[in-house]
């Protein structure tokens, strides 16, 4: 591993700790800390390091998508996500692109300002 995916990777793990003790209290079953934990896979395409996302980050967007199946969950998902992004300097492009790239169409455009509550 390089020194930045290491640093990144610190990062995260920082973030799904900070992220798990400041979450308030939801019906959603899913934890940051698992969000995050599929996405890891993610952050050499996310963060521009490679051209393409690699089979990992996308099982591990396939079981997120999957697993986020209320509207409580898709919402503890999205604000978790938007943590994320903002902590881990993720290019847009990227991840406006990640879902496609890993076969899943989705109704709505990522943006780092997205309202996790519509």
């Amino acid at each position: 591993m390089t020194k930045t995916t290491i640093s990144a990777l610190a990062v995260v793990a920082l973030l799904a700790a900070v992220a798990f003790h400041q979450q308030p209290a939801r019906a959603a079953d899913i934890a940051c800390p698992a969000v995050l934990q599929d996405m890891t896979p993610c952050l050499p395409f996310l963060q521009g390091g490679d051209g393409r996302p690699s089979g990992a980050c996308c099982a591990g967007v396939r079981s997120l998508y999957a697993s986020a199946d209320t509207t409580a969950e898709r919402r503890a998902t999205c604000e978790c996500l938007k943590t994320a992004y903002r902590q881990v300097q993720a290019q847009l492009s990227a991840a406006q692109a990640l879902p496609d790239d890993c076969g899943l169409s989705l109704p709505y455009v990522i943006t780092p300002d997205i309202d996790c509550n519509t």
